[in-house]
């Protein structure tokens, strides 16, 4: 079971209205939580209409009324300009080298999405926050966006084992078979690389 996304999305909605609005742009802006594959979800308090999987937008897009032209040629012409201009490439920096920390400063574990705390423990093919007793099977990627965020793109067994408190390795490794690692080289070489995907995942990080 997945947090509900829609407070990033309402957030970025906000940004996106008021960059249209320095730019004295007047579009009406309409939202849609698009998954890019029809795997099963459960995301608790998800208003259905605003859920769709790829395949499903140029319908919904379709869908939506336009009784009057919103913008004219040159004003769409000039959106695109401004969207091009404004792009940033977003290239995460480490923030262990950006603040100067250690790992040996951060505290380690598995949060919680529902207390925030680092009380998830690893039970039974199943994540359970000891603190408020939430269950779920994939704390452990929010984890490695964490690990992302902070140190990079790579880790190896044994870190993954010591950021998430992790005793056992076989664990650790059926955990990192998933689709946002790939793996490389064997034994004590091995190595893994974590998909940028991670990072459009909802977070409890704040920068």
């Amino acid at each position: 079971m997945l947090r509900s996304p829609i407070e990033e999305l309402e957030r970025k909605k906000y940004f996106l209205g008021n960059w249209l609005k320095q730019r004295q742009i007047d579009v009406p802006l309409t939202d849609f939580l698009v998954f890019a594959y029809n795997n099963e979800l459960i995301i608790e308090n998800m208003a259905a209409h605003r859920i769709a999987f790829s395949y499903e937008m140029p319908n919904k897009l379709r869908a939506l009324e336009m009784n009057t032209p919103i913008l004219n040629e040159k004003q769409v012409q000039r959106l695109a300009y401004e969207l091009t201009h404004a792009h940033r490439v977003f290239e995460p920096h480490p923030l262990i080298q950006k603040y100067k920390l250690s790992l040996e400063e951060l505290e380690v574990g598995v949060t919680c999405h529902v207390c925030n705390r680092l009380t998830m423990k690893w039970r039974l093919r199943i994540w359970r926050c000891q603190a408020c007793g939430y269950q779920d099977a994939v704390s452990h990627l929010n984890t490695l966006q964490e690990w992302y965020y902070i140190k990079g793109a790579q880790l190896t067994n044994r870190q993954f084992r010591q950021f998430s408190g992790i005793h056992s390795r076989h664990i650790a490794k059926r955990l990192l078979a998933n689709p946002y690692t790939e793996l490389s080289g064997k034994n004590k070489t091995s190595i893994y690389q974590l998909s940028p995907q991670l990072l459009a995942m909802p977070t409890n990080l704040s920068f």
